[in-house]
């Protein structure tokens, strides 16, 4: 079965819910158009990183989101992205992946808080690692500064990831890690990697842009603008995953117990 997969690479405009979703809406019409199944937006795409107002955008996003649920039910998408969430007396930044039913088919919240974005006074770090099944595929989601921490993909291998999706807003700045990180994330884990970055400046920082999705070999399938927005996309088997572990079987060497 083939999986196409598409980015929506956006320049987020902070604070401004109502354009941001505008532009979302075009990158949805051409993910139909393209015959995509699933498409990523990055991270907090709605909101950008106007914490100090997170009461707000955490009603707004209720709404919004419902709204991408009908979205989904319409376009037969998967759609994925990062928002801010209030649950149970704290604020999250989440990654919420809505099937083509419409309905909320995951959450995971970010566990590695950037503190000099001042996520770690705004937000409560996740607790659990989150998997999607979709279309053969088993993936891992994660946010951002996530990729930093090469022990939480790894971890993912125990629940049978054999993907992930990452949504970002990654700076221009630090671009050259970015690409290295996920690569690497890819390779030693034999996985598919499906990465959504940001672009252009939001509140005081440039994003990077360069959304990835990456062969279990490292292998660029897909690359996004380093300058502008971007729509991308690559098509995939997930037999093809699990045949590129089994003809390379690095993954049976791999002594568990010496990271427990």
């Amino acid at each position: 079965m083939e999986l196409t997969i598409a980015l929506a690479q956006m320049n987020i405009f902070q604070g401004h819910l109502e354009k941001n979703y505008l532009k979302a809406l075009e990158f949805l019409r051409e993910a139909r158009k393209s015959h995509a199944q699933v498409v990523l937006f990055p991270e907090l795409w709605s909101s950008g990183y106007d914490l100090k107002n997170q009461s707000q955008y955490a009603q707004q996003n209720q709404e919004l989101i419902a709204e991408l649920g009908r979205q989904a039910a319409e376009s037969g998408l998967y759609i994925g992205g990062s928002y801010i969430t209030f649950r149970e007396g704290r604020y999250h930044n989440t990654f919420i992946l809505i099937a083509p039913s419409g309905q909320i088919i995951s959450q995971y919240h970010k566990i590695h808080l950037f503190a000099p974005l001042n996520e770690d006074r705004y937000f409560s770090p996740g607790q659990e690692l989150i998997t999607s099944h979709i279309s053969g595929l088993t993936c891992g989601l994660a946010i951002c500064y996530d990729l930093r921490f090469p022990e939480l993909f790894r971890t993912y291998l125990d629940h049978d990831a054999d993907s992930f999706f990452l949504v970002a807003q990654w700076p221009a700045s630090r671009l050259d890690h970015w690409e290295t990180l996920l690569r690497a994330r890819a390779i030693e884990n034999q996985a598919l990697v499906a990465a959504c970055n940001a672009v252009g400046i939001s509140g005081k920082v440039t994003k990077g842009g360069g959304s990835l999705i990456l062969s279990p070999w490292g292998e660029i399938l897909a690359r996004g603008s380093i300058h502008d927005e971007d729509f991308i996309q690559a098509t995939i088997t997930p037999e093809s995953i699990h045949e590129i572990r089994s003809n390379f079987p690095v993954l049976r060497d791999r002594h568990a117990h010496l990271t427990t």
